[in-house]
């Protein structure tokens, strides 16, 4: 991953709609609730379009969140949702399981960085290798830790995350669809 260059203070929800706005303008912005914002718009893996859904705390207390709305996340033929490779998964309801972007112990993402810099160009990458692990049954991306939810079940290591903060869901933003 390259070094990214950090803004010096939190970005606004202004300057994250502006840059949006500019670099995605076919993104629509939306407002969940008082604090939960996100942007629906189509992104391109290697061999198809994507409409997927941006959800972010606009206090900037939380990272990212980005998922599938159509063509929804599927596991391979004969397999199940948690076998696929990298997601931020979502017992509950798997088909809106989040993708897993960047390293959330790294440091590869801060409240100082445009989410249309870096979520968005991370998501197609993202899209490129799910759609390649769908024709190998391999993940080529590269990653951290398990490679999904399975293997960490194997390994007795899985603990199950809220992808967002108390009382902000990311079930209550799909519902809205």
């Amino acid at each position: 991953m390259r070094e990214l260059s950090y803004h010096k203070k939190p970005r606004s929800l202004g300057a994250q709609q502006a840059r949006m706005a500019g670099r995605w303008p076919d993104f629509k912005f939306r407002v969940f609730s008082q604090n939960l914002v996100g942007w629906d718009g189509a992104i391109r893996g290697a061999q198809k379009w994507y409409l997927v859904r941006v959800l972010w705390l606009a206090d900037g207390s939380y990272k990212p969140y980005l998922f599938l709305l159509d063509p929804p996340l599927r596991p391979r033929d004969g397999g199940t949702f948690d076998q696929i490779p990298h997601l931020l998964f979502d017992s509950d309801n798997p088909a809106s399981s989040g993708l897993c972007l960047f390293d959330p112990d790294g440091g590869e993402w801060s409240n100082r960085l445009l989410i249309a810099d870096t979520t968005i160009p991370w998501a197609a990458e993202w899209l490129l290798y799910y759609e390649l692990w769908h024709l190998t049954g391999e993940w080529q991306g590269g990653g951290v830790g398990h490679e999904s939810i399975a293997e960490a079940r194997a390994a007795g290591v899985y603990r199950q995350a809220s992808p967002l903060a108390e009382g902000e869901t990311q079930a209550a933003a799909v519902a809205e669809g």
